[in-house]
This record gives C-alpha cells, sequence and structure tokens, in this order.
C-alpha cells in the first residue's frame, strides 16, 4: 500500500470515529478500507472534475490548465496531492479549483445519499426564516463536504514548511469559496398562484459559478514568504500576516513564461497552439498568439451539426443535420 493510501485508511478510520459517518450500518458490515474505496472514488471524480472547469475557465488564456507535469499522474487518487514543482499562482488554482470541486462532490453525494450515515444539513436557529417562508426541504451539507476534504486532503500536509502552508490556505480558500457560493432555494405552498408559503432550504452553487469566482481570486493573488511559521504579504514594506479567514490565493514562487514550452512546468508553450472561432472570439484567438510574439494562422473549418428539431407525437424528436463553418486560428512563428 502506498502512503497516500495509508494516510487515507487512517482518514478513513478518523471519519468514522469523529464524523459518525456510516454509524447506523453493523460494524461488521463496514471497514476502514471500504470507506477509504468509497472516499477515494469520490475525491478522484471530485479531482477530475476540479481539473475540467480549471480548463473551461482558462481556456482562451494563455496558460489553459495544462498539467503535463510528468510525475502528476502518479498520484493515488489523481489530483489529491499535486506535485507542481514551484509554488506559483496557477498551482494555488489548482489546489483550491480541485479542493473545492472535491468539497462540491462529496457535498453532492451525500444529499443524493450515496455516502451511508450523511444526513441533510440542520439549518442553525441563528439563520431565522421570513414571514412568508420556512426552513425545511433537504440542504446541502456543506460542512460534511468541508470536514472530509480537511481530513482527506489536507491530513496530507505537515503545514510547517513553506510548500505546506502555501497548499492549506489555498485548499481552504477553495472551501471558502463553495459555501459562499450557496443559494436559498425555495418551493411555493397554498393556494393555486398564491404562494402564501414558500418551504426553503441552502443549496450548492453550480462548479461554473465557483469555478468563476475562484478565477477572479487567481487575478488578485498575493506574493507572500513563509517566515516564523507563517505566510506573510509584503505591502509597503511592511509584512502582514495572511490569515487563513481571507478568501485569497497565495503564492510563494514567480510564475514562468507559459508563451514557451517547458516540460518542468508541464506547459506546452503556445505555438502550435489552436482557439476555435466557435468558441472564443477571432479577435481574442489571434490575441494570445500576439501577446506571445508569434503569427496566427486562421482557415474555416465545417462541421455536421443537428438542427431544425421537433417534437414528434408521441414521443422523439426529429432533427435535420446542417453544416456550420467555424474559424481555426493557429499560433505560428
Amino acid at each position: 500500500m502506498t502512503s497516500l493510501a495509508a494516510i487515507l485508511v487512517l482518514a478513513s478510520f478518523a471519519l468514522i470515529n469523529n464524523l459518525g459517518i456510516m454509524a447506523q450500518i453493523k460494524n461488521d458490515q463496514i471497514v476502514a478500507q471500504e470507506a477509504y474505496q468509497l472516499f477515494s472514488n469520490i475525491i478522484r471524480e471530485g479531482g477530475h472534475l476540479g481539473l475540467e472547469e480549471c480548463r473551461k475557465q482558462f481556456k482562451n488564456e494563455i496558460w489553459n490548465c495544462s498539467l503535463n507535469h510528468k510525475h502528476i499522474h502518479k498520484q493515488l487518487p489523481i489530483f489529491v496531492k499535486t506535485t507542481l514543482p514551484y509554488a506559483n499562482r496557477e498551482t494555488a488554482f489548482v489546489h483550491a479549483i480541485s479542493t473545492a470541486a472535491i468539497t462540491h462532490k462529496i457535498t453532492t453525494k451525500c444529499k443524493q445519499g450515496k455516502i451511508p450515515g450523511c444526513n441533510c444539513a440542520v439549518i442553525k436557529k441563528s439563520h431565522k426564516p421570513g414571514d412568508d417562508w420556512q426552513w425545511g426541504g433537504c440542504s446541502d451539507n456543506i460542512r460534511f463536504g468541508e470536514k472530509v476534504t480537511k481530513r482527506f486532503i489536507d491530513s496530507l500536509e505537515k503545514g510547517n514548511d513553506a510548500r505546506g502552508a502555501f497548499n492549506l490556505h489555498n485548499n481552504e480558500v477553495g472551501r471558502k469559496v463553495v459555501r459562499s457560493s450557496t443559494k436559498r432555494e425555495c418551493k411555493c405552498h397554498g393556494m393555486t398562484g398564491s404562494c402564501s408559503l414558500k418551504t426553503c432550504w441552502k443549496e450548492l452553487g453550480p462548479m461554473k459559478t465557483v469555478g468563476s469566482r475562484l478565477k477572479q481570486i487567481y487575478h488578485s493573488a498575493a506574493r507572500v514568504l513563509f517566515e516564523n511559521d507563517q505566510l506573510k504579504e509584503r505591502i509597503n514594506r511592511q509584512l502582514r500576516v495572511v490569515s487563513s479567514k481571507e478568501k485569497k490565493l497565495v503564492y510563494l514562487d514567480v510564475s514562468p513564461n507559459y508563451c514557451l514550452r517547458n516540460d518542468t512546468f508541464g506547459s506546452p508553450g503556445m505555438r502550435g497552439r489552436t482557439c476555435r472561432g466557435d468558441e472564443a472570439p477571432l479577435s481574442k484567438c489571434r490575441s494570445l498568439c500576439e501577446r506571445c510574439g508569434l503569427q496566427h494562422h486562421t482557415v474555416e473549418k465545417y462541421k455536421q451539426i443537428k438542427c431544425k428539431c421537433k417534437f414528434v407525437w408521441c414521443c422523439s424528436v426529429k432533427c435535420e443535420t446542417c453544416t456550420s463553418r467555424y474559424s481555426l486560428t493557429t499560433c505560428t512563428r
């Protein structure tokens, strides 16, 4: 068993004992190894969800969430602890979006009843309902998702060195953004159309919302240094401690030039990069090349798409096939 797998098994024991997971299941029906398998599968799904969202957010940027570093694929579960060699702004984002997505995935699985012993969230009494609505339904148990990621993901870090503190801080930012994405959803009751009373619950925002918010935070990330077991930001020649409560990504190292191919960083460079006109404005595609000092070559492409779809009684949808044209821009020397 790998050291990472061993850590996750130990974390599974802690989860069962401390969080009461699967407490209602007979002792001989579940063991830590099974809990490890359950959560490692969910974590793996969450990791893929996070990187998928990362690629969506940065698909039209010079750094497009390319993670081709040779060691990253050796991790088990994938993307739990990235081994990207430098603690730069992009690695900070990857940690935050991965932890956020894993938190999101665990919370969703809980609501779907796929994690034995995990129930709907209990709304605190301090969150008072309004005059025309009351708490009810099944609120997403984000607190559970946060606790699991802390046990599984954060337990991989010691936190007493610069890289560990960097990872832990950005993991926490990811969790905070998931929590702040929650919104109140309601269902009407009463006479038809009157909606005299509403039952409301708290629901996770979509990963797209989480990803967009994290990208905004990425652009204002702070470079820090590690001193006296703390991350500190230099402001006007003064050092200020960056609190774990702040929703701010931090980084230690300056990012490389992603215009150039760099196998150490897993960057393929911009030469040969393509950009589709049906996914981004042509000017944006050309700008990506020009910002890296490259020429661009644009050709017209065609693809077959379904169109003029109609509902046919009963019960099918029939579509015609149409030809759609789009431009494809390639960065060249």
